[in-house]
């Protein structure tokens, strides 16, 4: 029996990740100049706990104490500098805040950005419409990605590409959709 591949227009859904998210009451919003950014991580089910940034994040700090703290750290800080509407690498050195891996899909240059936080790792991708599409969190010893780490980020990003192209993406909240 073959395996025949086609194309189903399913719905794709992405949990926003705020100070919510985290546990946080939400911030002040004055001072901000602009838009804010909308942070958005996929999910597996339809729930805010199917979320596969989040899994990442409670494997990590289960992995290791000092990571988890660094990631949990990188993340809050993101969604702070998200609020304010202005451009991510405003808020960060080079070192902190780069180019992480660069591919084509679709016949578009596509970026991977990467914000650092000691050994951990926040990788996005700028999306359309002031979003940033947080592909994945991890652990890095090493500055060189794997062909499989880029592999897997480069399908997150055009799983989110595919679900926006195809108008499937939607937004569930903490609460479920």
């Amino acid at each position: 029996m073959s395996k025949v591949n086609f194309k189903v227009n399913m719905q794709v859904r992405f949990l926003e990740i705020n100070e919510r998210t985290l546990g946080k009451p939400p911030g002040a919003s004055h001072g901000r100049s602009g838009a804010p950014w909308k942070l958005l991580a996929r999910c597996e089910g339809s729930t805010a706990d199917s979320c596969v940034l989040i899994a990442h994040l409670k494997e990590m700090g289960s992995a290791n104490k000092e990571d988890g703290k660094s990631a949990l750290s990188a993340l809050s800080k993101l969604i702070n500098v998200a609020a304010t509407g202005q451009p991510i690498e405003n808020f960060y050195d080079s070192k902190q805040s780069h180019l992480l891996h660069e591919f084509v899909y679709k016949q578009r240059n596509r970026v991977v950005w990467r914000i650092r936080k000691g050994d951990v790792r926040i990788a996005f991708y700028y999306a359309e419409d002031k979003i940033i599409f947080l592909a994945d969190v991890f652990a890095k010893r090493k500055d060189k990605l794997t062909k499989g780490e880029k592999k897997q980020l480069e399908d997150e990003v055009k799983a989110y590409i595919d679900a926006e192209d195809d108008q499937q993406l939607v937004v569930i909240s903490q609460q479920g959709e």
